[in-house]
């Protein structure tokens, strides 16, 4: 059976506070549902987050190669926090996440550092490293098996920022920011999970 594609485009004027008017564009395609100043906006954060979450499903087994905690068998848990660089660097050379992301990611690496320190563990998985940091969850195999059956869902975008919407298992939420005219992943929300 073919795919109906309704097209819906409604243009409304809204009062932004000033004494001109801004334009804002409602974009429905396959149930998604696009609100930006033009649909190329939404369209180019859309793609940012499909372009990520291809590359990380053909880079996955590359960035979790190094183990980001030591589990010697007797002695308490710590971050290995060389590796966690090692894997921040490679997700950075997806090109497609902001510094802002990587670094809440170092302060997550000490801060269970921290934790470990505090409260020593040394057996079951380590607290806080038993899902995927990315995608933030267990089934990630599963849900890139799925990837070919992505839902988008609603893109917004507002100035430099925009979020994607999208369901492929559990329903996400990533937040983008422009930087340098691209669009770059600045949070990824798993809100299925939450």
């Amino acid at each position: 059976m073919n795919s109906l594609l309704i097209t819906l485009t409604w243009v409304a004027l809204n009062w932004a506070g000033s004494d001109s008017p801004t334009k804002v564009i409602a974009h429905a395609q396959f149930g998604s549902f696009i609100a930006s100043r033009t649909p190329a906006e939404a369209q180019q954060a859309r793609q940012t987050v499909v372009s990520f979450l291809t590359w990380y499903k053909n880079h996955i087994q590359e960035a979790n190669r190094s183990p980001l905690v030591n589990q010697t068998e007797g002695k308490p848990y710590s971050v290995n926090l060389k590796n966690g660089e090692r894997y921040l660097t490679y997700l950075k050379s997806s090109h497609l996440l902001t510094d802002a992301y990587l670094n809440q990611w170092r302060t997550f690496f000490r801060e269970r550092q921290a934790g470990f320190r505090q409260s020593p563990q040394s057996e079951g998985p380590p607290t806080g490293f038993d899902y995927d940091l990315v995608m933030l969850n267990q089934d990630v195999d599963m849900q890139f098996a799925a990837l070919k059956s992505l839902k988008m869902g609603k893109v917004v975008v507002s100035n430099d920022k925009a979020t994607v919407g999208f369901t492929l298992l559990d329903t996400y939420e990533f937040g983008l920011v422009r930087q340098n005219g691209r669009w770059l992943i600045n949070e990824i929300l798993n809100q299925s999970q939450e």
